[in-house]
């Protein structure tokens, strides 16, 4: 078979793969990613051979991090001459890199570099009114990476390797291509290319998995590249499939879930499969930190420790988030979400309420709207979020606050008992982290009504009362 054969059937094997994988569409317009190296040199003669099939419009994106030094500069004039060549412009970044900066963000340096290289590709993306970014991963790399994984413990999530497509935009039309028939294409094309002096350094974990561990599984298992590629597949199939199935779990254990706070319901998800409660669990963790990674396995397993054996009232915390189990919930909350008391009395201190008037609880978003009628008229309770007082027993200069400590009030039902509002908040279960939610219309005698939850008896209306005031929360 001729050289040139040979090169289109490795373009015919990428133009299938961006096919069955529903990677490119007609018309696309493609930044893509080259280092300079053999991958990403490849993928853009690829691309540019197969663009006026697609109707493709081609541009170019290098990132400079400097980290060789001059090497890093020859590399960035190497792919900028190579955008001549093929007539396609080139944007090029300058991300300069220092390892410091990698270790203020807690990542390595390649980790680091990845990340600033994919941010300044989606800059260039915008630039160009781009639609997809190419990048030259091959099969190689997949199998590198799920060793990788596989090595430092991962679940189905690492193990699922380099996704074909990341997001929307980023696309691997190379990922069903190896290395080695990669370099024989650009030996056929006689296309020259770079090489980076930093993927020999043993220091890097890949670099030691493709130069010794690799090496070694070939001679057990010659084809365990394509072992390796084909069970990232199956992983990816299995994890997307847990995942959406813990993402349902979620949603129907989930008591409530905003940016300070996610409450679940312990007994409901301790009855979930456990591979579901891992998932649930680290899905938690994910939303309050922001991230998609994380937390390691070991802290999953102790939660869900506590959770099985432990009493109410137990606490842990990573990072930033706290969690605890609070009676039959498991609560996941922000830094400083638990001084969100101080914080509203230091922010807005106590609501003012008027006779009649009405405001915004701010802790809730519900609405207290306060009236008054003369006692015969129809004064009959309509909502269950709504209490009858009797205006001749306080003082009509009405607030509204959130508890405090050595709060007091009498109970209705408790023949006049004066009990502490902690004790009561105890007896009801109702967890820490929502006591500080509950609004208490408060006058100069006292606690009128722990809100839509029991009124103080000591005001409450009488066959001798002349006047109503009717309290509601609405929302």
């Amino acid at each position: 078979m001729s050289n040139q054969s040979q090169a289109l059937n490795l373009e015919e094997a990428v133009h299938k793969t961006i096919r069955t994988r529903d990677l490119l569409c007609s018309g696309d317009r493609i930044l893509v990613a080259v280092s300079g190296g053999p991958d990403s040199v490849a993928l853009l003669a690829c691309l540019v051979s197969l663009s006026s099939r697609w109707n493709w419009e081609l541009s170019i994106g290098h990132v400079n991090h400097g980290l060789r030094g001059a090497e890093s500069d020859e590399d960035a004039a190497f792919v900028e001459a190579l955008g001549r060549r093929f007539g396609i412009p080139v944007s090029i970044r300058e991300a300069r890199l220092r390892k410091q900066e990698a270790k203020f963000t807690k990542q390595s340096l390649q980790v680091h570099a990845r990340e600033s290289r994919y941010q300044a590709l989606e800059e260039i993306l915008r630039e160009r009114r781009a639609t997809k970014i190419a990048t030259g991963h091959t099969v190689d790399d997949q199998a590198e990476t799920v060793l990788m994984w596989m090595i430092r413990g991962s679940g189905t999530g690492g193990l699922g390797g380099i996704p074909p497509k990341r997001g929307e935009r980023i696309v691997r039309p190379l990922l069903d291509i190896s290395r080695r028939d990669i370099v024989a294409y650009l030996e056929q094309r006689q296309q020259v290319y770079r090489l980076d002096s930093s993927n020999k350094q043993p220091y890097y974990l890949r670099n030691r998995l493709r130069q010794d561990l690799m090496l070694h599984l070939k001679e057990y298992s010659p084809g365990i590249v394509n072992v390796l590629s084909r069970q990232a597949e199956m992983m990816r199939e299995d994890h997307t499939y847990l995942e959406n199935v813990a993402a349902e779990a979620f949603q129907q254990i989930c008591v409530t879930a905003d940016a300070n706070e996610i409450q679940l319901q312990r007994t409901a998800l301790l009855e979930l499969p456990l591979a579901i409660q891992r998932r649930v669990v680290r899905h938690s963790f994910q939303q309050m930190m922001g991230k998609t990674q994380g937390p390691r396995f070991d802290v999953v397993q102790r939660l869900l420790d506590c959770l099985r054996h432990g009493q109410s009232g137990w606490t842990m915390r990573l990072n930033d988030v706290h969690v605890g189990q609070e009676y039959d919930r498991l609560v996941f909350s922000a830094r400083g979400h638990g001084l969100l008391h101080d914080r509203i009395q230091a922010s807005s201190g106590v609501l003012e309420v008027g006779i009649p008037g009405e405001v915004v609880w701010p802790l809730t978003g519900q609405r207290m709207v306060v009236s008054m009628k003369p006692a015969g008229e129809d004064v009959r309770l309509s909502h269950k979020l709504e209490m009858h007082l009797d205006a001749d027993t306080f003082t009509p200069a009405l607030r509204l606050r959130s508890w405090m400590p050595g709060d007091v009030f009498c109970p209705k039902g408790f023949g006049g008992r004066q009990k502490k509002l902690q004790d009561f908040f105890s007896d009801m279960k109702l967890p820490r982290s929502q006591r500080v939610k509950v609004p208490l219309l408060v006058a100069p005698e006292g606690i009128l009504w722990v809100g839509g939850l029991r009124e103080d008896e000591r005001f409450q209306v009488s066959a001798s009362t002349t006047s109503v005031v009717i309290a509601r929360m609405n929302g």
